[in-house]
């Protein structure tokens, strides 16, 4: 009834008595807790389905994620309010019935080859591959290029395997700039783009934790010699491309303050934490209703979780990136799994999200130091 043999499968069942299901994660090679998992359920019967993690906090905010089409779709289980960090009930209302069940709304390489199919045409589209994973997975990266702009942006995600959401929106970001409208051809006329959408390949197609692996994620493997194929590929690509933006997106913890705001991380670099108020200042104008940013969420570098005790495992690219003399900004954008704040968000809505990252970096690097964020004929939408 419980099978994790699925892409990205990650559980573990400690006991099924009747419809009463018990469950944990698989940590694998992770220190310490995390909370992703992934697991198909085919129910014999209807009625009423619990399912209980045995320790941990392992359902955010809006219950799991569910898709009824093998992955294609998802919505939320409880669409408001889970009150429960451990506990979800669903309802069978078809004998057979077979659904994936998700800590949220996964996004592996199959969904990335469907988006890139959509733009396959795009004359300004460079599907490429960025280097081979220590497992011999191809590892993406998407360059976004027409004429000689005179910028250029890395844009990541998965970093950490399980932070899913933060890949829907780095696809929100690259549809905007694609897309054949006055904002469309504004950015690739000015600014180039290199996006990785998986760092960690193997992890998320093997349903890895991903942070804090031992014994250190790719998220702490900027300093040399390295572990990943990834980050070393990365750090050659900062070299030969030398964007002037780098952008890395992410997701937190599962619920609670300030896990449900999206938000900027201070570096504790001056220069670096400037240019994070400037860039902030045009992802608040252009922030959607469907997901909406406040630059009063952004976590000074010295405060909360943000300490330089955070970073003893290693350097971040952004660590990496702000010692490069051509990088202007090196920024990483924490995005929620379920909601921001009181308002529940789904793929649609991290696609919004992503384009307002979009047009906020354009605005960004066309201005020059000093100015006040320029009136956008996009924003809101």
């Amino acid at each position: 009834m419980i099978t994790k043999e699925i892409p990205a499968g990650n559980i573990k069942v400690v006991s099924i008595n009747g419809h009463d299901i018990e469950l944990d994660v698989e940590r694998r090679d992770t220190a310490g807790d995390w909370f992703y998992w992934c697991f198909q359920g085919k129910f014999p019967e209807k009625g009423i389905y619990r399912f209980h993690f045995v320790e941990g906090s392992r359902v955010g905010t809006r219950g799991p994620a569910v898709s009824r089409d093998g992955g294609k779709n998802w919505s939320w289980l409880c669409p408001h309010l889970h009150e429960s960090d451990r506990d979800f009930e669903f309802t069978c209302q078809e004998e057979g019935e077979e659904l994936l069940f998700c800590q949220a709304m996964q996004y592996l390489q199959r969904d990335w080859e469907r988006f890139l199919a959509e733009f396959s045409t795009h004359p300004a589209l460079l599907p490429g591959t960025l280097c081979r994973s220590r497992k011999g997975r191809e590892v993406e990266l998407l360059t976004i290029r027409e004429a000689s702009p005179q910028y250029s942006l890395l844009l990541t995600s998965r970093h950490h395997a399980g932070e899913m959401m933060a890949t829907h929106a780095m696809e929100g970001f690259l549809r905007a700039v694609l897309a054949d409208d006055s904002f469309g051809r504004t950015f690739r006329q000015h600014i180039a783009v290199f996006a990785v959408p998986f760092v960690d390949k193997d992890g998320v197609e093997e349903g890895d934790q991903g942070k804090n692996r031992i014994p250190h994620d790719h998220a702490r493997d900027y300093q040399l010699p390295g572990l990943y194929p990834e980050t070393a590929a990365l750090r050659a690509l900062l070299l030969r491309e030398k964007p002037a933006f780098v952008l890395d997106l992410h997701c937190p913890w599962l619920r609670g303050v300030p896990n449900e705001t999206s938000y900027m991380v201070g570096i504790g670099i001056p220069q670096m934490d400037r240019e994070m108020e400037r860039f902030a200042d045009y992802l608040e104008a252009e922030q959607v209703p469907q997901a909406p940013y406040f630059k009063r969420d952004n976590i000074p570098f010295g405060s909360s979780w943000n300490t330089a005790q955070n970073y003893t495992q290693g350097r971040t690219i952004r660590h990496y990136a702000a010692t490069l003399p051509f990088v202007r900004n090196t920024q990483a954008i924490e995005i929620p799994f379920a909601n921001f704040g009181a308002v529940t968000v789904d793929r649609n809505a991290m696609l919004a999200y992503g384009a307002s990252i979009a047009r906020a970096a354009c605005r960004y690097l066309l201005s020059s130091p000093g100015t006040q964020p320029p009136e956008s004929d996009t924003a809101g939408q």
